[in-house]
């Protein structure tokens, strides 16, 4: 399976960035962010990424924000598409490790957007004072 991140600004960019450093340089994952060029110009990056990505099978699209720009352009290619193209919003960088690494195993576009809608929220947490009597060593912390 595929990925194609999207967001305001430069956030998909530096999110991918990072997972090649962390996790894989070599991953069907692409970027394309919405810059200063205008909407018209991201909408063409946006379908040709997306169009160069379902060439070589099913694709996710992971978008910034639910209702902004990239999510909604991506909501209308996966609306040409929606037999071999899925949209999640609100992505964070442990959704993308998750989807990422099973991406490489998988075709499974429905399993694809359940891992990563558990993805997504079990990695939001507030941190807490440990109890007096834990210790804080480096296993407790994740």
């Amino acid at each position: 399976m595929n990925i194609v991140l999207t967001s305001h600004g430069t956030l998909c960019d530096g999110m991918l960035d990072t997972y090649k450093k962390m996790v894989s340089s070599n991953s069907p994952i692409v970027a394309v962010g919405l810059g200063d060029d205008g909407v018209d110009v991201f909408r063409e990056h946006l379908s040709n990424a997306v169009k160069t990505q379902l060439e070589s099978g099913n694709t996710l699209i992971l978008a910034d924000l639910l209702g902004g720009t990239p999510y909604n352009e991506a909501y209308a290619l996966f609306l040409e598409n929606p037999e071999h193209l899925r949209v999640v919003s609100g992505f964070n960088f442990g959704m993308l490790i998750e989807v990422g690494v099973a991406a490489a195993a998988s075709d499974d576009l429905d399993a694809a957007v359940e891992l990563a809608l558990n993805a997504g929220t079990s990695g939001v947490t507030a941190a807490a004072l440990p109890d007096e009597d834990e210790s804080l060593a480096d296993d407790d912390l994740f």
